[in-house]
């Protein structure tokens, strides 16, 4: 056999067991959709044994289905955190849907820590982080 016979064998071959593999993973996880009374339908993910391996109810820290954060909020909401926290750089705004969080704004001060300010509603500051050194 030439050698790029072999090589095109121990690719393909390559190809099949990694195919296989990937498979299997996905064989061996199953989803279910639970009903709960008060809280509409949570999914859950079965590992092979029927062991509950995670559990995701609607509004338990899923943002996913909030919407998209407009260009005025986000600049009332960064100018609410930087009004708590003093001088600083917006560096993210997100909306929330936690502990009667609305939006949680990151502010990396002049000194290199970043802090988190979370509002409400109408962006009054409901809470503030301690400053963090991020280690990024």
């Amino acid at each position: 056999m030439s050698k790029k016979a072999v090589l095109i064998t121990g690719i393909a071959a390559a190809a099949v067991i990694l195919g296989g593999a990937t498979v299997a993973v996905a064989a061996s996880t199953q989803t279910a959709a639970l009903r709960l009374p008060d809280a509409g339908v949570a999914a859950e993910n079965l590992d092979r044994s029927l062991r509950a391996a995670t559990v995701e109810a609607p509004g338990d820290d899923d943002d996913s289905n909030l919407a998209a954060l407009s260009a005025e909020d986000r600049d009332k909401a960064g100018n609410a955190a930087l009004a708590a926290v003093g001088q600083g750089t917006v560096s993210e705004v997100e909306r929330e849907n936690e502990g009667g969080t609305a939006y949680e704004v990151e502010v990396r001060m002049n000194d290199g820590t970043q802090v988190e300010v979370q509002l409400g509603t109408d962006f009054q500051v409901l809470s503030q982080g301690a400053p963090e050194r991020d280690d990024d």
